[in-house]
């Protein structure tokens, strides 16, 4: 019944088989196998063996190509699972990284902040010797 609701025109055949079989159950005789009728009841029934095992056939080549799709997605959701784990690992080294170049950062702020107060005391130094020196001459 889904292969019905996954193919119109399987469908469409399904609903003029039947009732075309509806149709011969309710005549009130059978006709005779000589008969015009017979015949083309006959070259009808082939026709639709014919249609139903081209049916059968594209059915089985898409219910192979529906295995090897449903085959290369769980591949691709395997494949991506993993992308999904490296992104989160990579993400953890980032925010060590970035907590590292932070705590880094800062004691190069502390440093140049050290340095230039350094400088400062020793430009002091040098000057208050210049002084002295001039005094002494």
């Amino acid at each position: 019944m889904s292969l019905l609701s996954l193919s119109p025109l399987l469908s469409s055949l399904f609903v003029s088989y039947a009732n075309r079989v509806v149709a011969l159950e309710s005549a009130s005789s059978t006709p005779s196998p000589e008969s015009e009728e017979w015949r083309t009841f006959q070259t009808t029934i082939a026709t639709l063996r014919e249609e139903n095992s081209k049916f059968e056939s594209e059915n089985c080549e898409m219910a192979t190509k529906l295995e090897v799709a449903i085959a290369s997605q769980e591949a691709f959701r395997t494949q991506v699972a993993a992308l999904k784990e490296d992104v989160e690992v990579q993400q953890d080294r980032y925010w060590v990284l970035a907590e590292r170049c932070s705590e880094s950062n800062d004691k190069y702020n502390q440093l140049v902040v050290e340095s230039n107060a350094e400088k400062t005391a020793f430009q002091a130094q040098v000057l208050d010797l210049e002084v002295s020196s001039r005094i002494w001459l």
